[in-house]
Formats: C-alpha cells, sequence, structure tokens
C-alpha cells in the first residue's frame, strides 16, 4: 500500500482548483427569478383589481337604478299629493250635493196629482239653510197632502205654508201655493280663513 505525504510546507503547496464562480451568470439568474415573482405579482394583481372593478361596476349600476327609483318614488308622491288635493277641493264643493239631490228626490216622490212646481229657492241664512217651494195646484187637498209629505221627510223641519193664493192665469180654478221648510242639518259655510290655514 502507497500512501502520499506532502511534507511541503503550506505555503508550498500547489493550489487546488476552485469551481469557477461566474458572476453575470448568477445576477441573470436572479433577475428571472425576481422578474417571474414580480409578474406572478402582477397578475394576482390584475385579477384582483379586475374583481374590484367589477364590485364597482355592479355598485354603480345598484345605484343608478336606486336613483331611478327613489325619482320615480317621488313622481309619484308629487301625483299623489296633487290627487288629494283635487280629491278635497270637489269633495268640499261637492259635500251637500247628495243631500240637495235627495231632497229633490224626495219632493218629487211626494208631489199628488194636480199640483206641479213653479220654483224652488234655496236661501243661506246665517245659522239655517231654508227652501221656499213655490207652485199651483187645482185643490187644495193635494196641497195639504203635499205638506204631509214634506213633514215627513227626515231631512226637513218647520214646515209651513206660507201663501195659498187664486191664480188669475188659469182658466179653471187653481191656486197658487209657496210653502217654505228648513233644512234639519245645517252646515255652515267654512271661513276662508280657515281653508287657507288647513
Amino acid at each position: 500500500m502507497y500512501i502520499d505525504i506532502n511534507l511541503l510546507p503550506r505555503e508550498f503547496r500547489p493550489k487546488r482548483a476552485r469551481l469557477p464562480l461566474d458572476y453575470r451568470s448568477l445576477a441573470v439568474l436572479l433577475i428571472i427569478i425576481a422578474a417571474a415573482g414580480l409578474g406572478g405579482y402582477y397578475f394576482h394583481l390584475d385579477k384582483t383589481l379586475k374583481g374590484q372593478e367589477n364590485k364597482l361596476q355592479m355598485l354603480v349600476q345598484r345605484k343608478i337604478s336606486m336613483q331611478k327609483k327613489i325619482k320615480l318614488q317621488g313622481e309619484v308622491d308629487e301625483l299623489t299629493k296633487k290627487v288629494s288635493e283635487r280629491v278635497g277641493i270637489i269633495r268640499e264643493l261637492t259635500q251637500d250635493s247628495d243631500l240637495r239631490f235627495d231632497v229633490i228626490k224626495h219632493i218629487n216622490s211626494i208631489m199628488p196629482e194636480n199640483l206641479w212646481l213653479l220654483n224652488i229657492t234655496e236661501n243661506n241664512l246665517t245659522t239655517r239653510v231654508t227652501f221656499n217651494i213655490e207652485g199651483m195646484s187645482y185643490t187644495k187637498e193635494s196641497i195639504s197632502s203635499f205638506l204631509r209629505g214634506l213633514e215627513k221627510y227626515k231631512n226637513f223641519r218647520n214646515v209651513a205654508l206660507q201663501s195659498i193664493t187664486p191664480s188669475p192665469t188659469e182658466i179653471q180654478d187653481a191656486f197658487q201655493y209657496v210653502v217654505q221648510v228648513e233644512l234639519a242639518i245645517y252646515r255652515p259655510p267654512v271661513p276662508e280663513e280657515t281653508k287657507n290655514t288647513k
């Protein structure tokens, strides 16, 4: 067996060959690794950004839709307010129409034979409303029957025969009469200041 022993001092010994180190190649390798990492990070950021853009676009569309609904609701509220005001005005103007229609209907329903109407005048007084009913009849019995029918009407009170006179314009004997009745239900007019306050 052969053993090689080098007895020379360290400084005189032959140097071993080292692996060659290329710094340029190492720098390029590091740049490639860094570029790959940055590329992956950029791809992740781009994907996240697109997701956020989609969410933002959805929020914008939802905002536009809500603005349209709010605008439409405002228009509906405005129209409802106008319609309510008009209905209030119409109701105020016609609040007694049903009563007056019922008055005329009742008068027509109780008119006996040989009696007819010439005129009905409404008198709006401070504390009451009265009607003067003028007409003609060939018999006093028909006038009496007409008065009884007026007295039975629930919306009338204080039925009174004001006058009964022979008619000078009729060839046949006839009588002109005037009957006054008072409304049992009185609605005083609303002052203008109160209307404006409401």
